[in-house]
Parts: structure tokens; C-alpha cells; sequence
């Protein structure tokens, strides 16, 4: 669901959820509601199956209105299949703000739609998308009550005449989309004429034969209901069957199990006499699930379904934030990677076959083995907020010898903590063991209901792996004398409504010696610059240093291309320059030299992480230490390591110990929290207020500054006062991040 207008079936699931989760927070009075019961899942490297496909790597409305963010080094480890966008929310209103016509407000957002497509359908991504023909339409939950819908009164000419537009401004753009007719046509946000009505038959009818007229070979995706039903399904399947208008992929939205609901769309489309044909769930996820542990569990449970793609749906940032469905936090070059976003690295690196798996109670696992890599990879997470141990059981390593180094296995645990800002997974086991007749146990001791873990079996250990890094795009149209900007000298023009250029500018010059400068702050540069028939010779250097000689020379046109990549440099200013030579390489039939982009990388920091659990006391470093008014809460499945150290009385402090560069304090935030007063070596104090309206046990409240690197005391003060909204005076700490060079 990308926006927050639900259908009322659906709204009334949410507020349940909600209202379970609300009540959750009462562990004050019953600190023994949650499970920690002990599970074992496994493995069976003796049953490879199918080549993993990354099915679950999709999202919608996960990049920026005009599809440059995120940064490919964000984008690209995830190995995403799959996105979904049509321009909602944009302003302007779409073919119903243009008075059902194809004005400014229809333009923008196709534009916007296109240009994503254009970025993540081409290489190295090759990914499908999805485009929202509603949201195109203006049919995004913002339209006017007195919207004239597609056949309304059976007239369905504007709505032809519509699709007519929308398929011509695909084809001439060369982008490959699938089209998506109606994004959940059973709820009254999007769609007000009855879900699966005569009406919703005449629409999707008229649209799927004017597409298919115009591009016989085009994908159809539908009917895209907001959530799986076997009901809805059936009738759709049997109507749209009868009228010659099945859609080329078959989808959906959310759902408790993606293997339960596909492998029921399947039988219907059996027993309704059908083929097979793709399944895709291109919005899964409610806010409520939107953590490290249910996100594994849900993608874990894709890879097993036959489902051919699936979307991580967005809540927050709808439509043009380029977060990924806030999977990233910050924004540019300032863009972090959250738990979540490390849970879909890890997708992302279960290569090769997939293998035989088996789950337990809430805890789910998928598994593969690829030897060309040398490793066997898992993904554990959980639907259910469960801790305790897992044992997972690897088997058959006897059929993998490859894995072996002496008789022995290398494994790694990582744990994948729920944060919204994560710099790397946390190693928590990383040892050699010797199988017993082709297996081994793997003991994982889950701290928190919402963080997932990888298992990785190598001969001889697997390398860390390495931080994204964050990039930004600029154009070689922002011109300035500042930091990230482009000074040219006499001699360049600007051409602009280039169709393959980032931002569709070109800065270019023909003459000898004329000169651009990038200044940017960053440890590394790539320069994009046109390759073509008719382009020249140029160099480059950084800071002053020996000129390299490029020809921008290609038989093939390349407009956006890096043409060059800086050494790794101090993190810092720096000053790159570019020179026209007035040369060519004899093939050309030019002396053109035209700049596209720059991309400046930014050196990750080296620093480590490490969780300490409230409950960790004493007097030593990287202990709490708590006055009188303190109670301790245990089983709270939602917090890290079951706990609660909770207070609610005025002036008892906790104070902690640690040795570091920063430190993050993680503590509830609920209906009946109260404000807390934060401080760091006796400084001054920061009121940080518990209270929300939905409940998070274990998020992050509050940051230090950055500190000298040494010894520091953090100190906790219960205030005594509160939110007008909140219920009750409640202060629970949680645990802390401490952060160390």
C-alpha cells in the first residue's frame, strides 16, 4: 500500500494490528507475554534445487521522482528484479488534473515513470517494471470526489483515449514497462465503483484490448487487489477468461504466506482450465512488519513460492524519496543503510542453487550453495517476534566436499539488528566446526524478536562485508565556484533536452584548451562524458596532477558513461580538471568533447559497533548502572535480550559506562511513556520525549554528538513529566550502541 487512504477491509486488519501491538506494550504488569521458546530449522546442501532469482528484491516507489537516487552503491548490491511507480502524488493531478487530457500534470508524471524505468530496466540492473496506469491517471487516493472514472455511465472514449496516449509516450520512448491497469481496484481509495463490478470489467476489458491492439506483445499485469483473496481471484480468473482479457502476470498484494497464496492461485488457474502463468506481489509488507526479522522471514518464504517477483511496499515517504521504501535513511551523499537494507544484502548474496529447507514454528530459513563462490549462505528471520535459541541444522555436507577444508567447515553468524541506521551486520560467531555424518548444528541465539541472521559455510571463512559507499550524482549543468559544482572557461556551450543524459544537459566544447573544473569534498571521483562518433580527445587530472589523455571515440553512442575514475584520494577538497585538446582519434569525425556527470564517492568510516543490552549492570565499562526506582522486566520479545529495565520514579537515574567515539540509546517509545533527560560527562541535558501513538520498544531515541575517542558516562534521568497524550509516567531503557574507531 503506497499510500495511507486504506480500504476499509484493509484498515480494519491494520487497526487490529495495531491495537495488538499497542496492547503489547504492557509488560509492566505482564512481563511474561512474550516467546522464547527454543526451535530448530534446517538445511539440506544434498538437495539443490533451482537457481536463485532474488524474487522478493523489488520496490515500489523506491526511487527518486527522476529516478537517479539512490545511489547505484546503495542500489546495485541489492540485485533488485523489480519496481513499480507511475508518478503518484506528483503534483498536478495527472490526466484528471489536466481535465481528463494530456497536460502539464499527465506529462510530469509519465516523465517521472519513464525515466525510472529507463534507469533500472537497462544494465547492470535488467530489472521489470511496473507501471502504474491509475497513477497516471490521477487515481492515487488524492483525485476529487467528483472524479469521472474509466466507463463511468458506460462511456469508456476518454479512457481510450487516455490509454491511447499512455502506450504512445511508452513506445516512443523505448522503454520496455509492463503495464499494471488498476492499482487495488476492491478499495474505495483508488477505485469507487465496486471491486469486481460490471463496471471494473468494462474498464480493465477496454484497456487491456486498446493495449494489446497497439502492442500485441505487451505485458499486462492485474487485477492487483490490495490483498490476497481466493474469492476475488477466482471471479476475476473466470470473467476475464469468458472476455478474452487475462492479464500476462498474475498479482496481488500482501498476504500472510506468499508460498500458501501462490500455491493457491495456481489451483484456481488449474481448475479454471488455465496455463501457468507468472505470479507477482508487487506490494507486501504492512508498516507494522517493516523490520529485520519479518522482512527476512517474508523473503525467505518468496524464495519457496513460484512467485516470479515480489515489491517491498512504502508507508512513510510515497512517492519520489529514493529511500527504497525506507529501507535507506538521510538523503544524497548523507543516504545510510538501515537493518532492513542489510536483511536484502543478504538476500542478495544467496547465489546458486537453492536448497532443501524446513522451518519451525515463526522462524523461517532459505538457504543456497553456490561453489563457484565457495560458500553456502542462509537468511533466518521470523513473523512471530520470537527469540530464544534456533538450532539450524546444516546436512548433507558430504555432497559438498568443496565446502570442506581438512574435514572441517568454516561458519559465520551474523546478526542483523532492527535499526534504522546500520554501518555493518554485527559477527557474533566465527568458528571452525567438524561435521558428525554430513551435518553440523549451528546454535543461534536470537537477542531480539526483530532482527533476522545469516549463516555462511565456507573451507576457510568468508570476508567481512565491506559498507556501501555512499555516492552523489551531480550534473555538469550545476555551475558554480562552490563544492560540487562545475566552472567552465570560454569555449563550452549547454545543450539541454538530451534524452540520454543525466538531467538531459550536455556541456561541450570543440575548442583547443578550453578547460572545466569540478570541486568536490570526497576520497574519489568518476567522470561520465559522451562516447560517440563524432566526440574528441580530453584530459584529465586531480589536484594538479599529470594529465590523462582520453578519447571519448566509440563506434556506439554512450552518452552517459564513465569515462574515467580517480585513484582513491585523501577524504577531502579536491579539484578535478578536464581540457579540450583539439585532437581526435582518426575514426572520429569530431572534436567534441561533451561532460555528462560527476560521481563523488565518500570513504566509509572504519568504525565498529557494538550492542550492550540494559540489563548488562555493574560498575565496570560497558555496564549500567541503575539508582533506586528501577525494576527489570524479563521475556519481552519485541526488546533486545527479552528485557525491560524500566523506571517510574522522578530523579532515578542510570548511568553507563563506555569507551568510545559515540553512543546510541535505544528505549520504548509508547502510549504510556513519559520524557527522559539525557547527558553525556556531566554536559548538559537533552529532554527526549518516550511518547508515540505506536508502539516501538526498541528503536533508537537518541544520539550523542561525536566524541573525543575515550571514556565517557552516559546518564538516564527519569523527569516525572509527560506528553499530554501519554497515559502514564513509564520509563523503559532497552539497550545501547556504542560506537568505537
Amino acid at each position: 500500500m503506497h499510500v495511507p487512504s486504506l480500504p476499509g477491509r484493509l484498515r480494519a486488519a491494520l487497526l487490529a494490528m495495531t491495537t495488538a501491538a499497542a496492547l503489547s506494550c504492557a509488560f509492566l504488569a505482564s512481563p511474561t507475554h512474550a516467546s522464547a521458546a527454543d526451535s530448530t530449522v534446517s538445511v539440506d546442501l544434498s538437495k539443490p534445487g533451482a537457481t536463485a532469482t532474488h524474487v522478493g528484491s523489488g520496490f515500489l516507489y523506491g526511487l527518486s521522482q527522476d529516478g537517479s537516487g539512490p545511489a547505484d552503491s546503495l542500489l546495485q548490491p541489492l540485485q533488485p528484479t523489480l519496481f513499480r511507480g507511475g508518478g503518484a502524488r506528483i503534483d498536478g493531478g495527472g490526466w484528471i488534473g489536466d481535465g481528463y487530457a494530456a497536460g502539464s500534470g499527465y506529462r510530469v508524471r509519465i516523465n517521472s515513470a519513464l525515466s525510472q524505468a529507463k534507469r533500472v530496466t537497462a544494465a547492470p540492473y535488467g530489472a521489470t517494471y511496473h507501471l502504474l496506469v491509475s497513477d497516471l491517471y490521477g487515481a492515487d487516493t488524492t483525485q476529487p470526489s467528483n472524479t469521472v472514472y474509466p466507463c463511468d455511465n458506460g462511456n469508456c472514449a476518454n479512457w481510450t483515449a487516455f490509454i491511447d496516449q499512455v502506450v504512445g509516450d511508452v513506445q516512443a520512448s523505448g522503454v520496455k514497462v509492463s503495464y499494471d491497469i488498476w492499482n487495488e481496484p476492491d478499495g474505495t481509495g483508488f477505485w469507487q465503483r465496486g471491486v469486481n463490478s460490471a463496471q471494473y470489467y468494462q474498464m480493465w476489458d477496454t484497456a487491456v484490448r486498446e493495449i494489446r491492439r497497439l502492442v500485441p506483445s505487451a505485458s499486462i499485469v492485474g487485477p492487483s487487489y490490495s490483498g490476497y483473496n481466493h474469492t476475488w481471484l477466482d471471479g476475476f480468473l473466470g470473467q476475464t477468461k469468458a472476455d478474452g482479457t487475462l492479464p500476462s502476470v498474475l498479482n496481488w498484494h500482501f498476504g500472510n504466506d506468499p508460498a500458501a497464496d501462490a500455491a493457491d492461485a495456481d489451483s484456481l488457474l488449474a481448475t479454471h482450465g488455465l496455463p501457468a502463468i507468472p505470479l507477482t506481489i508487487n506490494e507486501y509488507l504492512f508498516s507494522q512488519q517493516q523490520n529485520s526479522a519479518y522482512s527476512a522471514w517474508f523473503l525467505d518464504r518468496l524464495a519457496v513460492s513460484g512467485v516470479s517477483a515480489a515489491a517491498h511496499a512504502i508507508w512513510t515517504d510515497c512517492c519520489g524519496a529514493g529511500t527504497l521504501d525506507s529501507l535507506l535513511t538521510g538523503s544524497g551523499s548523507g543516504q545510510q543503510p538501515s537493518g532492513q537494507w542489510w536483511v536484502y544484502q543478504a538476500y542478495a548474496q544467496l547465489t546458486g542453487n537453492q536448497v532443501a529447507s524446513s522451518n519451525s514454528g515463526a522462524m523461517a530459513i532459505a538457504a543456497t550453495e553456490d561453489q563457484g563462490r565457495g560458500r553456502a549462505t542462509a537468511l533466518l528471520g521470523n513473523n512471530g517476534g520470537q527469540t530464544g535459541t534456533t538450532t539450524v541444522a546444516v546436512n548433507g555436507l558430504s555432497s559438498t566436499p568443496w565446502l570442506l577444508s581438512g574435514g572441517t567447515v568454516h561458519v559465520t553468524v551474523q546478526r542483523i539488528p532492527d535499526q534504522s541506521q546500520l554501518v555493518t551486520p554485527i559477527t557474533v560467531t566465527d568458528t571452525v566446526m567438524t561435521p558428525s555424518n554430513g551435518s553440523i548444528s549451528v546454535p543461534v541465539n536470537v537477542l531480539s524478536g526483530t532482527d533476522a541472521y545469516t549463516v555462511t559455510l565456507s573451507p576457510n571463512g568468508v570476508a567481512a562485508t565491506p559498507p556501501p559507499v555512499p555516492t552523489t550524482t551531480v550534473d555538469a549543468n550545476s555551475t558554480g565556484a562552490g563544492i560540487d559544482q562545475f566552472s567552465y572557461s570560454a569555449g563550452w556551450g549547454v545543450a539541454t533536452g538530451i534524452g540520454d543524459m543525466y538531467a538531459g544537459t550536455a556541456n561541450w566544447t570543440h575548442t583547443a584548451g578550453s578547460t572545466a573544473q569540478f570541486q568536490f569534498q570526497g576520497s574519489q571521483v568518476a567522470l561520465h562524458a559522451v562516447r560517440d562518433t563524432d566526440q574528441g580527445t580530453m584530459t584529465v587530472s586531480v589536484d594538479g596532477s599529470a594529465p590523462v589523455t582520453l578519447d571519448d571515440y566509440a563506434a556506439t553512442r554512450n552518452a552517459s558513461g564513465i569515462v574515467w575514475t580517480s585513484p582513491v584520494l585523501a577524504n577531502g577538497a579536491h579539484t578535478l580538471t578536464v581540457t579540450a585538446t583539439g585532437n581526435h582519434n582518426p575514426s572520429s569525425s569530431g572534436n567534441t568533447v561533451a561532460l555528462d556527470s560527476a560521481d563523488v564517492l565518500q570513504t566509509q568510516s572504519t568504525s565498529t559497533t557494538v550492542a550492550v543490552d540494559g540489563n548488562a549492570t555493574g560498575s565496570g565499562n560497558d555496564q549500567f548502572s541503575y539508582s533506586a526506582g528501577w525494576g527489570l522486566a524479563n521475556g519481552i520479545a519485541d526488546m533486545y535480550d527479552g528485557t525491560a529495565n524500566w523506571s517510574q520514579t522522578t530523579g532515578s537515574t542510570a548511568t553507563f559506562a563506555f569507551t568510545g567515539t559515540r553512543i546510541a540509546l535505544h528505549a520504548v517509545r509508547d502510549v504510556d511513556q513519559e520524557m527522559i533527560a539525557v547527558s553525556v560527562d556531566g554536559g548538559a541535558e537533552t529532554v527526549v520525549d518516550d511518547y508515540a501513538a505506536t508502539r516501538n520498544a526498541s528503536g533508537v531515541v537518541w544520539t550523542s554528538p561525536v566524541l573525543a575517542n575515550g571514556a565517557h558516562t552516559l546518564r538516564v534521568r527519569v523527569t516525572g513529566n509527560h506528553n499530554p497524550s501519554s497515559s502514564g509516567y513509564n520509563v523503559a531503557i532497552d539497550s545501547v550502541d556504542v560506537t568505537t574507531s
